[in-house]
């Protein structure tokens, strides 16, 4: 097994207005953690890490939030914005074309990405290509190979299926990112990495 570029597997923690609580939309989203692992295209081990929080300018931290991800206020109080960090994180992740995103849902992470990077004005498209490497699907195909149902999935319910859960911690958008990335060794490997 062989990819062409090296895969980073991103997760998003985000707050949003009180009001949305449990329908939270990528519009009415602000990132408040950026999490991520780079995965080498060959073996699939973890060889970089970013790991970062955000103090959110549209969208304070609500209670629902902290409830849900453990961070309050008062751990972004002194982080700095979007602006700085995303640009860190562009940075971090490279050139177009030198790796592939991945994410666990893309659906909801590598569009809130694209739309912070938009409203702060930062090249994501000189860094990000096209679009992602959905781990839920890996997931899904996983599951069907090994006769388990795949309608209602999680993250949790999936690495439960695969038998590596407990290894994370839910919620913190780097061992999100890292129990994505499980997925995807189990997948190609039978096992998670260390």
């Amino acid at each position: 097994m062989r990819y062409t570029t090296d895969i980073v597997v991103i997760d998003l923690e985000a707050s949003c207005p009180a009001e949305d609580q449990g329908n939270n939309t990528i519009e009415r989203s602000s990132i408040i953690e950026i999490g991520a692992v780079r995965l080498d295209r060959r073996s699939l081990e973890v060889i970089d890490t970013f790991s970062e929080l955000v103090q959110p300018e549209d969208h304070p931290i609500v209670p629902f939030i902290t409830e849900i991800t453990g961070i309050s206020p008062q751990m972004v109080a002194d982080k700095e914005t979007f602006a700085e960090v995303g640009q860190r994180f562009l940075d971090w992740y490279g050139p177009r074309n030198k790796a592939i995103i991945a994410a666990f849902g893309a659906y909801y992470d590598i569009p809130l990405l694209r739309k912070e990077c938009d409203r702060y004005g930062l090249d994501f498209r000189s860094h990000i290509a096209g679009g992602a490497f959905d781990l839920r699907a890996v997931g899904t195909v996983w599951l069907a190979a090994n006769d388990h149902r795949t309608s209602g999935l999680t993250l949790g319910s999936i690495l439960e299926k695969m038998d590596i859960v407990g290894r994370f911690t839910a919620h913190r958008a780097v061992e999100d990112a890292r129990a994505a990335a499980a997925v995807l060794q189990v997948f190609h490997l039978g096992r998670a990495l260390d």
